[in-house]
């Protein structure tokens, strides 16, 4: 009988060695390599309240903390435009929750991705099967970023159009009839995404980087040209064309 049961426990032993364990997968991402995940999209207005109202409940509305959260809504209002509903209305009502925050520092950005890091390995301690895992959500260094962006490149061929005729990046485009650039931007999963499966890579918002002052991927403000992988361009302040991806680093 013991011999039996032996054999058994042998048997079951050996059947669980050979399922393969699943990867671990940081909340949010997919999945570049071994070490490196990405953002899917831009970090959206919705996540960023979640951060800017989480800071609000542990240290008060009026608190250093919470303040410092807050995006810059006045970077839309621009000389000679009227842009005062974007100032009202883009960061906070309902219809732009899923559009990418803007307004935001690099200083800012780095502060969400140090709270982002925390409050998922606080939350993965809370499950009974939480086994320890060392890694980091931050902004993506430039090398990475173009890495990230290398499967997007195609939505800069036919002058951004695909094979119907429709844009499929948010740019300023040469043959538009008047102003040349879109209104605003677009939601963060407006166009298909890429063979990594990222959303808006190129246009829509420039994405900061772990350098300071560069910005990738050109906006909704820039041409097809600015958009291209290769290009850094500057930044120096908040603006409406300016926003973020994070990237997670596991290191064990």
């Amino acid at each position: 009988m013991l011999k039996s049961i032996l054999l058994i426990i042998s048997f079951a032993a050996l059947c669980l060695s050979f399922v393969k364990k699943k990867p671990f997968i940081p909340p949010g991402t997919v999945q570049i390599n071994d070490s490196l995940f990405a953002d899917e999209t831009e970090i959206s207005n919705f996540s960023w309240i979640e951060y800017e109202m989480w800071t609000k409940g542990i240290y008060g509305a009026n608190s250093k903390e919470h303040l410092a959260t807050l995006p810059d809504t006045l970077v839309w209002r621009e000389k000679n435009s009227y842009n005062e509903p974007y100032v009202q209305y883009y960061y906070r009502h309902p219809a732009y929750k899923e559009f990418p925050v803007v307004g935001v520092s690099y200083e800012q950005a780095v502060a969400y991705c140090k709270w982002r890091t925390e409050r998922v390995k606080a939350f993965m301690t809370l499950g009974k099967k939480f086994q320890y895992r060392d890694f980091e959500y931050r902004l993506p260094k430039k090398t990475e970023w173009e890495k990230l962006a290398e499967f997007s490149t195609h939505v800069l061929n036919n002058n951004g159009k695909n094979e119907k005729g429709k844009y499929q990046i948010n740019c300023a485009h040469s043959d538009t009839i008047g102003t040349p650039y879109p209104d605003v931007t677009i939601p963060v999963k407006a166009y298909p995404k890429s063979l990594y499966g990222l959303y808006n890579m190129l246009g829509n918002v420039s994405e900061m980087v772990a350098e300071k002052g560069v910005r990738k991927g050109g906006s909704w403000r820039n041409n097809l040209e600015e958009c291209r992988v290769g290009k850094d361009m500057e930044y120096s302040k908040p603006a409406a064309w300016l926003g973020f991806r994070c990237v997670c680093v596991v290191k064990s």
